[in-house]
C-alpha cells in the first residue's frame, strides 16, 4: 500500500519503480494483444455476416425472379378467378356479376386485410 516505502533507501525505491514499470508494461501490451485478437475477429466476421447477406439478397432476388416467372407463365394469373360455368347465374346481357367473382388467394400481399362491401 506504499505505507512503508517513507523508511527504504532511494536504491530500492527505483528497484521498486523499475518492476513496476515493467509490470504495467506487461499489462498494457496483452491488454494491446488481446484488443487486436478481437479487433481481428470482429473484423472476419464482419466479412463472414457481408459475404452471407450478399448470398440471401441473391436468393431473396432469384426466388422473385422465379416467382414472376412463374406468375407470368400461370395462364389467367388475375387476382380473382371466375367460378365454374355452373354456379353462374344467367344474365342475357352477358355481365359478370359481382357475386361471380372470388378471391384467388396466389398474390403476394395477404397481410392486407380484405375489402368488404356493404
Amino acid at each position: 500500500m506504499g505505507e512503508s516505502l517513507g523508511n527504504m533507501p532511494a536504491k530500492d525505491l527505483k528497484n521498486l519503480e523499475s518492476k513496476l514499470e515493467k509490470g504495467i508494461s506487461r499489462i498494457r501490451s496483452k491488454k494491446n494483444e488481446l484488443l487486436f485478437a478481437e479487433i481481428e475477429y470482429m473484423q472476419k466476421r464482419e466479412n463472414e455476416l457481408h459475404n452471407n447477406n450478399q448470398f440471401l439478397r441473391a436468393k431473396i432476388a432469384e426466388n422473385e425472379r422465379a416467382q414472376q416467372q412463374h406468375m407470368s407463365l400461370m395462364p389467367g394469373s388475375s387476382d380473382y378467378d371466375l367460378l365454374p360455368p355452373a354456379h353462374q347465374p344467367f344474365d342475357g346481357r352477358n355481365y359478370l356479376q359481382v357475386n361471380d367473382l372470388q378471391p384467388n388467394n396466389s398474390y403476394s400481399c395477404q397481410d392486407q386485410t380484405p375489402l368488404q362491401l356493404v
